[in-house]
């Protein structure tokens, strides 16, 4: 807390003495975060999509604007990801824990991710039961059509191989492993 608490008093500090530098430096961390970003998915889809950043408060600032549909963000502060607007609305869906709609929507994660629980949706960390997977490198499908495609629906898949993440849930979506080596 003590630690946060300096942080807003330093920041407040640098916006009245220093705007300029301020800017730049915002500058500079916005081409810093778009750089990261543009790992999730192909350069031609990440060249045409909207960068968004999630803030502090949970709201979404636009960096760029896009043309093709895709918007690109880090999930977790950390892991890059290119998503159509069907599964930005499933995102959405996620995120209020309301029900998803009714439509498939297609992400890229070609940077990978951190892991994720395959049984909780809402899981942060490890833990006993949770199911922890990391995929690696992959894109996902998202939308009810997932649950009657024939793919592996265990709670413990092998993650280089196509599975259904989170089965048993509304949020049920198709992991698609891939390799970024050619």
């Amino acid at each position: 807390m003590l630690t946060h608490r300096l942080g807003i008093c330093a920041a407040a500090l640098t916006l009245a003495v220093a705007p300029a530098a301020l800017a730049a430096q915002t500058n500079s961390q916005d081409s810093d975060y778009i750089a990261k970003v543009s790992t999730a998915a192909p350069a031609a889809v990440v060249a045409s999509a909207t960068i968004m950043q999630i803030e502090a408060n949970g709201s979404m600032r636009t960096l760029r604007a896009g043309t093709n549909g895709f918007t690109c963000m880090l999930v977790d502060a950390t892991a890059p990801m290119c998503a159509d607007a069907g599964a930005m609305a499933w995102m959405q869906a996620l995120v209020k824990h309301a029900a998803p709609p009714d439509a498939t929507g297609f992400v890229y994660m070609l940077a990978g991710d951190n892991g994720a629980s395959n049984s909780d949706p809402y899981a942060t960390a490890p833990a006993d039961g949770n199911h922890w997977v990391k995929t690696g490198p992959h894109v996902m499908i998202v939308g009810a059509s997932v649950k009657s495609m024939g793919y592996p629906m265990s709670l413990d898949p092998d993650a280089t191989r196509p599975y259904v993440m989170w089965p048993g849930t509304p949020y049920a979506h198709l992991m698609i492993p891939v390799s970024t080596t050619q």
